[in-house]
Formats: structure tokens, C-alpha cells, sequence
């Protein structure tokens, strides 16, 4: 018998979890604050099944009682109150967080556990699930073996971590995709005042990630700052103000730090 779901949420996380959940159990229950976001992730998941499986609702009061996993999918800020507005049912409670503790459902769900995709989601930009590592713990054995055997229906790289590791983790992916894409916003700008954008820098980037298969971080390091050539680095900065010059410093002195290098023997 298919598992029943009941996704709370219906963002960019709660949407590309849902729709993959779908293909593999009966998503039958979709609960936002608004209805009209409730009732678009609905209506995607029936257009799949061609039935009217799944219900948008809008209250807690209106979940189902006998689904075998209540996901929710919500910011940060929400998930305790989330929890503590809804009935102990029977099935097993998860969040999707890479930062918040499993020990929020700690005697307010009798199962309880966390789903979390490392991955960064946006509504309609498609994901390949199967790639991305599927982050499990489970208020016992029981409980973090069916949350591993559903995971593994979406992704090829399911992992049961503690809250630490997967609080570490997320962390890091900050820094990985976050932080990144920060640079990829001042790069944007800077092209942009010459007439380019980003997109000219595509095959540089992927250039870049492509070497981390087989590279280390710090063995793919190129640039002026791992050559210690003060002579760029000071036209660099007679191009740059304000924050950009700033994180350019800044930078800069981590990587000579990094491999040991003195700035104040370039090798110019």
C-alpha cells in the first residue's frame, strides 16, 4: 500500500519534494497559509495522478489524521509553531531544515525526524533529485529506516547524520552556494557596466567546479592572489570601491594566508 503524505508548505522546497513524493506515494494533502498556493501545488500533483487525489487546505485543523508522514516545509522561523499547532497523529512528523534541531518535536510528536535535500531549490527550475544527498535522522532505528527507504526512491545519496553533522553541513553550504553566488552578484555588476552580465562567465565558472571532481578547493586555487602578484592585485583594487574593494582586500589576504605567502614579497 502507497504511503500517504501530507506536505505543510507549498514553497520551493515543499513544491519540488512534493511533486518527486508523488511519483512514489499519494501525496494527499497540500497545507499553506493562502489557499491559492495550496491549491496550485494541488492541482499539479492531481494533473499528475489525472485524479483529484490530493486536497489543499489551509488550517491544521483540517489535516488528515491517518497519513503515514506530515512533511513540513516551511521557513525556519515556522516549524515550532507549526508543531505546536498540530495533533501527535500517529504518522511520522519531519522538516526539511538543514539548521533546526530534531529535538523541536521532542514531546510534542511521538515519531518524528528530518528530511533535508542538500540542494538550493527555486520553484520552477528543474532538479535532477536523484543527485542530490538526502540528509535523514529519526527519533529512533525504526523511524530513521523508513525515512531512509523513502528517501532513497528520490535520491541515489541518502546519508543518516546527527543534528551536528547536519547542522555542520549546512554551514558549509552557506559558504558553498550562498556566499558564492554573492561574488557571482558583484562579478554581474561589474560585467554589466561594460555591457555584459554573468552569463559571459558561465564556462569560466563551470570550468572551475568541473576541476572539484578531481581537485581539492585548495589544490584548484588560480588567480593573483595564489600567484602573490602584487602587481594585479594593486590594479584590481585601483578598479574597485567600497565593499567590492573591501571584500577584494579581504579575500585576497585569506589566500596568501592559505598557501603562505608574504605580500610583501610578490613575485614581481
Amino acid at each position: 500500500m502507497a504511503m500517504k503524505i501530507a506536505v505543510i508548505g507549498a514553497g520551493n522546497v515543499a513544491t519540488h519534494l512534493a511533486l518527486a513524493l508523488a511519483r512514489e506515494a499519494e501525496v494527499v494533502q497540500i497545507m499553506s497559509r493562502t489557499e491559492e498556493s495550496s491549491a496550485l501545488l494541488a492541482e499539479k500533483i492531481n494533473s499528475f495522478y489525472h485524479n483529484d487525489i490530493c486536497a489543499p487546505i489551509t488550517s491544521p485543523s483540517l489535516l488528515r489524521p491517518d497519513c503515514d508522514l506530515y512533511l513540513i516545509s516551511v521557513s525556519d522561523s515556522s516549524i515550532v509553531s507549526v508543531v505546536e499547532s498540530t495533533p501527535d497523529f500517529p504518522g511520522i512528523w519531519v522538516h526539511t531544515s538543514g539548521s533546526v534541531p530534531q529535538t523541536v518535536f521532542a514531546g510534542r510528536k511521538s515519531r518524528y525526524g528530518v528530511f533535508y535535500p542538500l540542494q538550493t531549490f527555486t520553484r520552477d527550475i528543474p532538479v535532477d533529485l536523484r543527485q542530490v544527498p538526502m540528509m535523514i535522522s529519526g527519533c529512533d532505528k525504526a523511524t530513521a529506516d523508513t525515512l531512509c527507504a523513502l528517501a532513497s526512491t528520490l535520491s541515489e545519496r541518502v546519508k543518516i547524520v546527527d543534528d551536528s553533522i547536519r547542522q555542520s553541513i549546512h554551514v558549509a553550504a552557506v559558504f558553498a552556494c550562498n556566499f558564492a553566488n554573492m561574488m557571482w552578484v558583484d562579478a554581474d555588476e561589474l560585467l554589466r557596466e561594460q555591457g555584459l552580465d554573468v552569463t559571459y562567465f558561465l564556462p569560466l565558472i563551470q570550468a572551475q567546479l568541473d576541476k572539484l571532481r578531481t581537485m581539492s578547493p585548495r589544490d584548484a586555487m588560480t588567480g593573483p592572489a595564489r600567484r602573490n602578484d602584487g602587481n594585479v592585485i594593486d590594479f584590481h583594487l585601483s578598479k574597485l570601491s567600497g565593499a567590492k574593494r573591501a571584500d577584494y582586500e579581504h579575500l585576497t589576504a585569506r589566500i596568501l594566508e592559505l598557501y603562505g605567502l608574504d605580500p610583501k614579497k610578490p613575485v614581481n
